[in-house]
């Protein structure tokens, strides 16, 4: 025994070691704290990791799996949307699925051009009252409602008509275009008006399809069909602003396909996202956690061109957004269509579309995050997570783990 094992024998210091020269009272206190910062991580910001996957396009295998293959957990997508029924005394048949007119990729014209509603009238003059329109040589096999949240754009909304309506007719669609505009000038909740456009044309009734559209997307191509599915579906695949290329793979917005069944099991849109942002995306974790599943239309014709506009002084980024986000999952079930409030300014059917002024009410002084919390709450959180991963690593390095992984060596 060398002069030092007897001094440290002598004082009681000896430190038991495996085979290895791990230092086994550390070691296991390491395994026990890093056992705790794991399960801490899990329950504290496990939707925060959800968050910032999905805008690293990190696909995390449960994601996977919720997008394709959800498993049973006791909430079921509808069923494949059927085409409407066709009455036996009818002599018009069923709408094909293929319309024989689309022309394929479309000439939009310039991106600066600026529309004039008397032009507009004019070239558009089949189009029903309030925006509706219908084959007459066939019967449509799905009714869909168009739902655009606006305000102060009449501009693109000018440009959006345009396109729309000779797009739908060439789809052979039973359609109606509904403009939500949110009255007075306090901070935009498009979310919320998208879900007001919902509960406003089902009263309408007979519309089983339902496609919200921002109004400054217009499509390149007429063979993006304006139908829903069996599942959720993402229209605006490419845009030329990014490129024609999703910025992020969960991006669930600009022009969604959904049908009634699916919105409402959904709960719809969050209420609580004043401003610009991550509505979107709450919708896409909606979507997840309901095991809806969703896809996206084919690449080659789901491209879209966004008409420049300046930034809207009434629509900044909603600073709350991400921490809203990373409670949408539990506030699901009591945030959305079953809480909305809402009062009806004016409703009235135009000669293009059915237009809805809604007043939406104010937004909070306090954004309803308490899920995750804000200030002291997430400061504690991250100050334990901190505080756990620096007693690993003093732990791990009294171990001698990290000594024992790059020099190996056994002690007899």
């Amino acid at each position: 025994m060398s002069l030092r094992q007897k001094y440290s024998s002598a004082k009681g210091l000896v430190k038991r070691r495996t085979h290895h020269g791990l230092r086994v009272r550390w070691l296991t206190l390491f395994v026990i704290i890093l056992i705790a910062e794991l399960v801490i991580a899990y329950f504290r910001i496990h939707d925060v990791i959800l968050v910032i996957s999905l805008h690293l396009n990190i696909k995390l295998d449960w994601i996977r799996g919720l997008e394709t293959n959800c498993q049973d957990l006791g909430m079921h997508g509808a069923p494949v949307l059927p085409p409407q029924p066709v009455d036996g005394s009818s002599p018009l048949p069923l709408c094909p699925e293929t319309p024989p007119s689309l022309l394929g990729k479309l000439n939009l014209g310039e991106d600066d051009e600026n529309v004039k509603m008397p032009e507009l009238l004019a070239n558009l003059s089949w189009v029903g009252d309030g925006g509706r329109h219908k084959p007459s040589e066939c019967v449509a096999r799905n009714k869909v409602a168009i739902i655009v949240p606006h305000r102060n754009r009449e501009f693109h909304l000018r440009q959006f008509l345009k396109a729309i309506h000779p797009n739908m007719k060439r789809q052979q669609a039973d359609y109606g275009v509904f403009v939500i505009q949110q009255s007075g000038t306090d901070t935009f909740n498009k979310a919320k008006l998208l879900n007001i456009g919902y509960l406003e044309a089902l009263k309408e009734g007979g519309y089983d399809c339902f496609i919200f559209h921002d109004v400054d997307l217009l499509a390149e191509d007429d063979r993006n069909l304006y139908q829903c599915a069996d599942v959720p579906r993402h229209l605006s695949v490419g845009i030329d602003k990014w490129d024609y290329q999703l910025p992020y793979d969960a991006l669930f917005g600009g022009v969604i396909a959904m049908t009634k069944h699916q919105f409402a099991q959904v709960n719809g849109y969050s209420n609580e996202y004043w401003g610009w942002g991550a509505e979107d995306d709450d919708m896409y974790v909606r979507i997840l956690h309901s095991c809806l599943g969703l896809e996206r239309a084919n690449y080659d014709v789901a491209k879209y061109r966004m008409i420049y506009h300046p930034s809207d002084t009434n629509n900044r980024v909603n600073p709350y957004r991400y921490t809203l986000l990373v409670g949408a999952a539990e506030r699901q079930r009591r945030d959305g269509l079953n809480n909305i409030r809402y009062n009806i300014v004016d409703k009235k059917r135009t000669a293009l579309y059915t237009n809805i002024t809604a007043d939406v009410g104010k937004p909070p002084s306090k954004p309803n995050v308490s899920t995750f919390g804000t200030g002291i709450d997430i400061a504690i959180s991250i100050s334990l997570l901190l505080l756990m991963l620096s007693l690993s690593c003093c732990t791990c390095f009294k171990s001698r783990l990290m000594h024992v992984v790059l020099c190996p060596r056994r002690i007899s």
